[in-house]
């Protein structure tokens, strides 16, 4: 026998948390002009633009593809900051007299992240940038003429 309790039917509160994006706006029900404006369709927090040649604009990707973002809330979409930007703020890593092959493994002592490793020359009088994580790396000799050119 099938007894129906109180339980088994759903309660308001039940029924408003499945439906809880009809008070919010659609990713997909959003125009080209209206995602340009939304703060949340822009690419990272730090940057407005794209940082690569072959890179889509996330407005561009929600635009193309709205069935992907059928009832998705833009704003709980994660938004990493551009690494770009930030690798930019790392200073030049200096070695010293003598050495003229730098070598990066983006590992920093831990053995679960990293890059494979990369021996970069450094016989040049600029800073040499590693291919994999973005760091630059520099001949202590040359150290007053690339700040100079920092400056400058």
């Amino acid at each position: 026998m099938l007894r129906i309790t109180s339980r088994s039917r759903p309660t308001v509160a039940s029924l408003l948390r499945f439906n809880s994006n009809l008070a919010r706006p659609e990713a997909s029900n959003l125009t080209k002009e209206q995602l340009t404006s939304n703060e949340f369709a822009k690419q990272a927090p730090n940057k407005d633009s794209t940082w690569s040649q072959t890179q889509e604009s996330r407005s561009e990707i929600i635009s193309k593809y709205p069935y992907r973002f059928v009832q998705k809330d833009l704003q709980q979409q994660p938004r990493p900051y551009a690494a770009i930007d930030l690798i930019a703020k790392e200073p030049v890593r200096y070695l010293g007299h003598g050495e003229n092959i730098a070598v990066c493994d983006g590992n920093k002592g831990s053995t679960l992240q990293g890059h494979p490793k990369v021996f970069i020359n450094l016989d040049q009088p600029k800073p040499a940038t590693c291919g994999y994580c973005g760091l630059r790396y520099a001949k202590e000799e040359f150290k007053d003429l690339i700040e100079a050119q920092e400056k400058a």
